[in-house]
């Protein structure tokens, strides 16, 4: 009887908690700085993010995402060269709501981002975590279904040179 009670107990806190997790996933335009004295430096390029969050409450909620922020691409000394980067978002969300389906959404957190760089026939990672920054809005289009648009922001270290890396997105997110 106890094992019973014990497994509903268990049974109703796990509902109570999937009520406020959610998932989502966007795709956007990147911009990676390219590394100091380069030529030919193309920034632009496409990435992603995948993120689940839990809600502590209606305004604040705890996130963890994997962003690719794409590469750059540059020419050294007429050496084709690219450096990606690439990694994981642990951050605290605020929500304010700007209309009854509109809610605008800031981010503060830490990024453990990955720099791979080639140039040439060779390739090298460096890792660092740097703060992370961003802004969004989350726009309902059912009770568990929004549209979102953000705005990510953070940076990489490679070769002790810091670049900045950002990405602009538009996706979606469901709360289970």
């Amino acid at each position: 009887m106890k094992k019973m009670a014990l497994a509903g107990l268990l049974l109703a806190a796990m509902g109570g908690a999937s009520a406020q997790v959610y998932v989502g996933g966007a795709l956007g335009l990147t911009h990676v700085d390219c590394p100091a004295n380069v030529a030919n430096c193309d920034a632009a390029d496409m990435g992603g993010k995948a993120s689940v969050g839990y809600r502590l409450n209606r305004v604040a909620a705890l996130e963890a995402s994997y962003i690719d922020f794409g590469k750059s691409k540059f020419n050294v000394l007429f050496v084709g060269g690219s450096q990606e980067v690439s990694g994981f978002v642990l951050n605290a969300a605020l929500r304010h709501d700007l209309t009854r389906e509109l809610t605008g959404v800031g981010r503060l957190g830490f990024a453990t981002m990955d720099t791979k760089q080639r140039l040439g026939g060779a390739s090298r990672t460096e890792s660092s975590t740097k703060v992370y920054f961003g802004l969004g809005l989350e726009y309902a289009l059912s009770r568990n279904l929004k549209a979102t648009a953000a705005a990510d922001f953070t940076s990489a270290e490679y070769n002790g040179d810091s670049h900045a890396v950002r990405m602009f997105s538009a996706g979606a997110q469901y709360e289970f």
